[in-house]
C-alpha cells in the first residue's frame, strides 16, 4: 500500500486542506512540526516515515491565481530521491506543455480540464506517465461528464478526489466509486476522509494502490510499523 502525504501550497505557504473551502484555508499546523514552509514540512514527513511519492496541489494555480512554481521546483530539485506528483490546475493541452519537461508527473484534475479533446491532445504528445484525478464534490463528479462515462481515457493511475472529505475524519463510501469502475486493471488511489490505520487496511482490502492524507500524518495517527 503507496502512502503518499498531500501537501496544499496557497500563497507560497502550506495550508491544511478542509473539505474543499479553499479561500478560508489557514497556514498548516502540524504536530510534526511548528513551520509552513514547504522545504521544513517536506522535512518533517521523511523524518517521520520513508515516503517515495509526495503530491503537491498548487491552489492558486488550481484556482486560477498566480502560482507557486519556484517553490515547487526548488523543493523538486533538493528532494531528488522523491517522486513529486503535481497538480498545478491544467486546463488544456498548453498548460501541460509548459512543465512538460519538469521532473515530476503532473496531475491532471477533472476538476480545471476544460475538455476531454484537451486530454486527447496531452495523451498524444505526452513524454512521461500522467496520472488522473477524477475529482467529487456533495456525491457529484466534477469536470466534463464524458470523462466520467468514457473509462478509456483513464491512464494507469487514477485518483479518486473526494473534495469534501478532506480534512474531515470520515471515510468516504466506495459504493459509487465501485460502480465507476474499480474492477478496470488501474491503479486506485483515494484521497479525503482517510482517518487512521484501519482506513488504510479497509481500501487496501478493496483493491486501493494507495491513498493521499495529510491531516491523518499532521495530527500523528498513522501508525505505519503496523501497516
Amino acid at each position: 500500500m503507496e502512502l503518499i502525504p498531500a501537501i496544499d501550497v496557497l500563497n507560497n505557504i502550506v495550508v491544511k486542506a478542509f473539505s474543499g473551502e479553499r479561500k478560508k484555508y489557514k497556514p498548516i499546523k502540524s504536530k510534526l512540526i511548528n513551520s509552513s514552509n514547504l522545504e521544513n514540512i517536506i522535512d518533517s514527513l521523511l523524518k517521520e516515515y520513508k515516503f517515495k511519492i509526495i503530491y503537491i496541489a498548487d491552489l492558486n494555480a488550481i484556482m486560477g491565481n498566480k502560482n507557486n512554481f519556484n517553490i515547487i521546483k526548488r523543493v523538486i530539485k533538493k528532494f531528488p530521491q522523491i517522486d513529486f506528483w503535481v497538480d498545478y490546475g491544467v486546463r488544456t493541452f498548453l498548460d501541460f506543455k509548459k512543465f512538460e519537461n519538469m521532473p515530476f508527473k503532473t496531475i491532471i484534475g477533472s476538476e480545471t480540464l476544460k475538455n476531454i479533446m484537451e486530454l486527447k491532445k496531452i495523451y498524444k504528445h505526452k513524454k512521461k506517465e500522467i496520472i488522473l484525478s477524477l475529482d467529487f464534490k456533495n456525491d457529484s463528479f466534477i469536470g466534463p461528464l464524458k470523462l466520467i462515462k468514457n473509462k478509456k481515457l483513464w491512464p494507469k493511475k487514477i485518483i479518486f478526489m473526494i473534495i469534501d472529505s478532506i480534512g474531515v475524519k470520515k471515510r468516504p463510501k466506495l459504493i459509487k466509486l465501485k460502480k465507476l469502475g474499480l474492477d478496470l486493471k488501474k491503479d486506485y488511489y483515494l484521497a479525503g476522509g482517510i482517518s487512521n490505520n484501519n482506513d488504510i487496511n479497509f481500501l487496501k482490502k478493496n483493491g486501493f494502490k494507495g491513498v493521499i492524507l495529510s491531516t491523518a500524518i499532521h495530527e500523528k495517527n498513522i501508525i505505519y510499523k503496523d501497516l
